[in-house]
């Protein structure tokens, strides 16, 4: 029999409590506010695609409360990713923080604020934390980035008892910040032209290099090479634990096909009979199943055709939208580039930012029931919530009048079907308005519109 190993825990939990934090570029908060120690708090956990910044969310969190005065002790990071655990013991976990409040036993007493980063690396977690949180004054704030901390696992295993937050790659404004640009408060209304021309160019950037922090400061070479990386560390480690690494290659294609179709339907059928041209054995149940795992895995997501129905029409096809614009043009063959599928991805992503903690179909497309069967690409509200509508079209441009009358006539539908909703078209550099007969549509620029709320 192998034999059993036991890590140092006195020394790793005595090295995370002299570590000095870094103070990383400020993000916008994901948790506004940390419960103060306490028996049965909820359980907050940040989910999202492997490097997105969710470790350094929990570093802003730490430096807040170390900036609050709450005393170094009663505050402990431990990441289960550390290579020395490994091969891991099944009670790691507790061993961990049982050692923390060892060295710290005030602060056991006092409450502790616990920030455990990928904990889906530990086995039997999903029941270590809801006991911790149960039986002991803590603030527990945990990160996983595996399909094993996706929503329907959260739901299943802690059953109202946490509170997930979802963390993106860098927003627009976000991406300002950390290239030290100097972006218009989120109220102004009126420009300079220098400032329009660097929005403008920073917003193509934007679009090209994408919002995962850790390519922000790399040459465009290294930029492509690290985000391809990122999509394949994702297919390795998130989804060949749940499919089996006989089917990373398969996987791996899928992927891709997924990231290079940003903003368009996802047929399966079509996708299955695609590969098969190319010689992969593939079902339908398979590929459905890998997109699935890709969407768990934070990689990419499916939005739906809005509609009235309590029961889903399974005619329709949904659209998919990658986890970042940067990944989609890093992907992405050099004839096969389109500013207006990242575009797409960019303001749906900035929707879903904004629409967090609503419900999962709060983001609709929209296919009118007209003769031409006019698209809308977004209908954001909620029916069951009383919410009001707002109808959204995106493209790059309107210099075509074909393009303009496509644009306008499809809000006008919406408008006429749905009054009272705001209309919106967002391009990279049109501003102004325009009447479709049953209402107003804004017309903004992306990057304008982006640094809203």
């Amino acid at each position: 029999m192998p034999e059993y190993h036991h890590p140092d825990y006195q020394s790793l939990v005595r090295e995370m409590r002299e570590y000095h934090f870094p103070i990383p570029i400020r993000r916008t908060p994901i948790i506004t506010e940390l419960p103060s120690p306490a028996m049965f708090n909820l359980v907050h956990i940040l989910t999202g695609m492997r490097r997105c910044g969710k470790t350094f969310h929990l570093f802003q969190l730490i430096n807040d409360l170390l900036d609050s005065g709450v005393p170094r002790d009663r505050i402990f990071y431990f990441n289960f990713a550390d290579e020395r655990l490994q091969p891991m013991p099944t009670d790691a976990l507790d061993q961990i923080v049982t050692e923390f409040w060892r060295q710290c036993p005030e602060s056991r007493q006092a409450g502790t604020y616990l920030f455990l980063d990928e904990v889906q690396e530990a086995k039997h977690w999903q029941g270590f934390c809801q006991r911790l949180a149960e039986h002991e004054t803590v603030t527990l704030v945990i990160t996983g980035s595996s399909s094993k901390l996706s929503s329907e696992e959260i739901s299943t295993n802690f059953r109202g008892r946490s509170y997930s937050h979802e963390v993106l790659p860098l927003s627009f404004r976000e991406y300002c910040d950390f290239h030290r640009i100097d972006a218009p408060d989120e109220g102004a209304d009126s420009f300079s032209p220098q400032t329009v021309t660097a929005m403008e160019s920073a917003f193509d950037r934007y679009l090209i290099d994408g919002g995962f922090p850790g390519v922000q400061s790399l040459p465009a070479a290294g930029r492509i090479d690290m985000l391809q990386s990122y999509m394949r560390d994702v297919v390795a480690r998130d989804i060949a634990e749940r499919l089996g690494r006989g089917d990373i290659v398969l996987a791996n294609q899928i992927a891709l096909f997924a990231l290079r179709n940003t903003g368009c339907e996802m047929s399966v059928s079509k996708l299955t009979a695609q590969l098969e041209q190319v010689g992969y054995k593939l079902y339908w149940n398979k590929a459905r199943r890998i997109l699935d795992l890709l969407e768990q895995a934070f990689l990419c997501y499916e939005v739906n055709e809005y509609t009235t129905s309590l029961k889903p029409d399974s005619t329709t096809v949904p659209k998919i939208y990658a986890e970042d614009p940067g990944l989609v043009y890093a992907v992405s063959r050099a004839n096969q580039q389109d500013i207006g599928k990242r575009l797409e991805t960019a303001v749906y992503l900035e929707l879903r930012r904004r629409q967090a903690g609503r419900r999962t179909d709060f983001i609709t497309s929209l296919t009118l029931p007209t003769a031409k069967q006019e698209k809308v690409d977004f209908l954001v509200g909620d029916a069951l919530g009383a919410e009001p509508y707002s109808a959204m079209q995106v493209t790059v441009n309107m210099d075509s009048p074909k393009t303009r009358a496509r644009e306008i006539t499809a809000l006008g539908q919406a408008m006429k079907r749905m009054p009272g909703i705001e209309s919106t078209i967002i391009t990279l550099r049109e501003s102004g308005t325009a009447d479709a007969g049953n209402g107003i549509i804004r017309i903004l620029p992306a990057w304008q519109w982006a640094l809203r709320r």
